[in-house]
């Protein structure tokens, strides 16, 4: 039985602002989601005039040639949209095996440009036959190529984690490594230029440590030099020189005129309220109305409003455009204390699905884990591993997402944010992968950001209303789940690090055994000889310690760690470059049976606690499940949830 799609939203993850070649201003926006949408929208009303699917995924990256022409990033591959047409034609991908296309630019060439992950490479599209020409990766220590700018002949590349600034000379491939700018911190692996933008004849580097917002610092290619930067800049690019040569940036949540000559930042009176304030993609139009008179900076926010401002007047305006919302692939699912499930998506909020399919959607962060205590919610936000108490019974809340009704209390609440933790040492960390509770204490297990490697343990006290972290129990791995019994926590971990990391220090992973009344490990083991992960650590309904170590599920001695029994499963996976364990694999209870569902190596598994004995219910198409009260299942697949009830004895 289908739930349907729980999960839809606006996510303009890229635009442009152009005059089209019959005098016309429009907006290109690319809607996030599965599929991603291309919009058309003119600027004058916030209206959509056409929108077209992407079938093969959709990105922040859309150039406009002068023609009309359109061509956009997607999963590797680069749409072209002919002037005239409503249909973009997919090129396919430039360079193989290739997931991401993260930006595109126009060169001085007249030709299309473009930089992909996981490779870090750089490729060239001729509008004129899109003949395409793969110049390879840049370098070799960085996976992520995330922008590419074209000025004075030259192309220049941001890429991370490992940061470089790249000039190329695409007429003879030649790369140079820019020295970075002093301050910029452009030495640590865990950086990253995340776009550059030239602008007049200065090119802009975002450089940091947080995609939302970092220092923006000017260079100048002429002298080879750096100006010091404007801090807390957010992405994703930056339009063309204003009427006196200036700059605009969104900083602070405010759009701010930076002055390239003497340094001088001017906000204007436009602002963005909320955690997420950059703008996707803007430009210079003229609306043809006097309220609006000469040039308009016209641009979107990421939820789809449309935002104006005009330099002459100092005129603002923001509407909600009409662009379409799409939906949004399942990232977690867990269950309800109703009977239901919570379920999150990638870069939105997160949803409440009854059984009869009922769903209560909250526009928010992207929510990677629950969990249901009967009471309260408790949530793991990426990014920054953050930690939240939510109150079903109480409005919604959040202002840095989406504003509640007047007088309400903030729900949900944050506890905990690894960004802003001042005491916390190790790894930075991005990702919360499991959450459970045991008495006073919620537990949540984190994974770490980009190329690091290593996790914590979060431990919250709700008597308190304070936090510890505690880091590097498992050295140089994430932990992945969590199990508690009698005041000991159980968790698995795995070597794998955050997103673009490669060559893990660690070869096993482990399994641990943390006592948290005296704050100390009591053991830790790599029970299978060479296993790398060990992920969906559960108790069963008679109490025995189970973890699943690839396609062998492990009872575990919970006073020693030892393996007390072997059950080999139905074939074979690999961990390897995962990001989320709770795709690898799931084990849970099986309601009112001393059994367990274990979901791992695309098939779904029974496995009968007393005796080991395994019944394979057949090939398991979903990426994750849940289990139900009554046994039945809810599963994940894309952006579709189903409700089914597997065969049990």
């Amino acid at each position: 039985m289908s739930l349907g799609t729980p999960l839809r939203e606006t996510n303009v993850s890229g635009s442009a602002v152009v005059t089209t070649p019959d005098g016309e201003p429009r907006m290109y926006a690319v809607i996030d989601g599965s599929p991603a949408v291309l919009a058309v929208v003119d600027p004058r009303t916030a209206k959509t005039l056409w929108t077209s699917p992407l079938t093969g995924g959709g990105t922040g990256a859309l150039v406009v040639l002068d023609s009309g022409d359109v061509y956009i990033g997607g999963a590797g591959n680069v749409y072209h949209l002919r002037w005239g047409s409503q249909a973009p034609e997919d090129l396919g991908k430039p360079v193989a095996n290739q997931t991401v296309t993260y930006s595109l630019t126009i060169g001085d060439d007249g030709l299309i440009y473009g930089v992909t992950y996981p490779g870090a490479a750089l490729f060239s599209i001729d509008p004129s036959n899109d003949a395409v020409h793969n110049f390879g990766s840049l370098v070799d220590d960085a996976k992520h190529a995330y922008a590419v700018t074209a000025l004075g002949g030259n192309l220049y590349v941001g890429t991370g984690s490992s940061p470089h600034f790249l000039r190329v000379d695409p007429t003879t491939g030649a790369v140079s490594d820019i020295a970075m700018p002093d301050g910029s911190d452009g030495d640590n692996a865990l950086a990253s230029v995340f776009d550059v933008n030239a602008v007049g004849d200065i090119v802009y580097a975002r450089i940091g440590h947080d995609i939302k917002y970092s220092p923006l610092y000017p260079y100048h290619p002429d002298t080879d030099s750096w100006d010091d930067p404007i801090n807390d800049v957010a992405g994703l690019g930056l339009p063309p020189a204003g009427p006196n040569g200036e700059v605009y940036v969104m900083t602070e949540n405010t759009l701010t005129a930076y002055d390239p000559e003497t340094s001088k930042l001017s906000p204007t009176p436009l602002t963005y309220p909320g955690r997420v304030y950059n703008y996707r993609g803007t430009g210079w139009v003229d609306l043809g109305d006097s309220d609006w008179p000469g040039q308009t900076l016209v641009g979107f926010f990421w939820r789809g409003e449309v935002w104006r401002y005009n330099p002459t007047t100092a005129k603002t305006q923001t509407d909600q455009s009409d662009v379409p919302t799409s939906p949004v692939d399942i990232i977690s699912v867990s269950p309800a204390r109703d009977g239901g499930v919570w379920v999150g998506g990638h870069l939105v909020g997160f949803a409440h699905v009854a059984e009869d399919g009922d769903t209560t959607y909250h526009r928010w962060s992207q929510a990677e884990s629950f969990y249901d205590d009967g009471r309260n919610l408790w949530i793991g936000a990426y990014p920054d591993s953050r930690g939240y108490r939510f109150d079903p019974s109480l409005p919604f809340n959040d202002p840095d997402y989406l504003p509640g009704p007047p007088g309400s209390a903030i729900n949900p609440v944050k506890l905990w944010d690894f960004a802003l933790d001042e005491t916390y040492t190790g790894p930075p960390q991005d990702r919360v992968f499991a959450m459970t509770r045991a008495g006073r204490w919620v537990l949540a297990a984190t994974g770490p950001k980009l190329t690091a490697f290593g996790g914590a343990l979060v431990v919250y006290d709700t008597k308190t209303g304070k936090y510890r972290i505690i880091g590097d129990l498992a050295h140089e791995r994430a932990l992945t789940s969590l199990a508690v019994r009698a005041g000991m926590v159980y968790a698995g971990s795995w070597i794998n690090g955050g997103t673009g990391s490669s060559n893990p220090p660690q070869f096993e992973g482990t399994v641990l055994a943390y006592d948290l009344e005296h704050g100390r490990v009591r053991w830790q083991v790599s029970p299978e000889a060479g296993a790398t992960s060990y992920v969906a650590t559960q108790f069963d309904a008679r109490g025995r310690l189970w973890t699943l170590a690839g396609t062998a599920l492990l009872q575990l001695n919970p006073a020693t760690g030892a393996i007390k029994r072997r059950v080999q499963l139905p074939g074979t996976m690999s961990t390897t470059s995962a990001t989320s364990p709770s795709t690898v694999g799931t084990v849970a209870q099986v309601p009112g049976k001393d059994a367990l569902y274990v979901g791992v190596a695309d098939r779904l598994c029974l496995v009968w606690g007393a005796t080991g004995k395994v019944d394979d219910l057949g090939e398991f198409g979903y990426s994750q499940f849940a289990v139900l009260p009554d046994g039945r299942l809810v599963l994940v697949s894309g952006v579709t949830l189903y409700k089914w009830q597997p065969p049990t004895a």
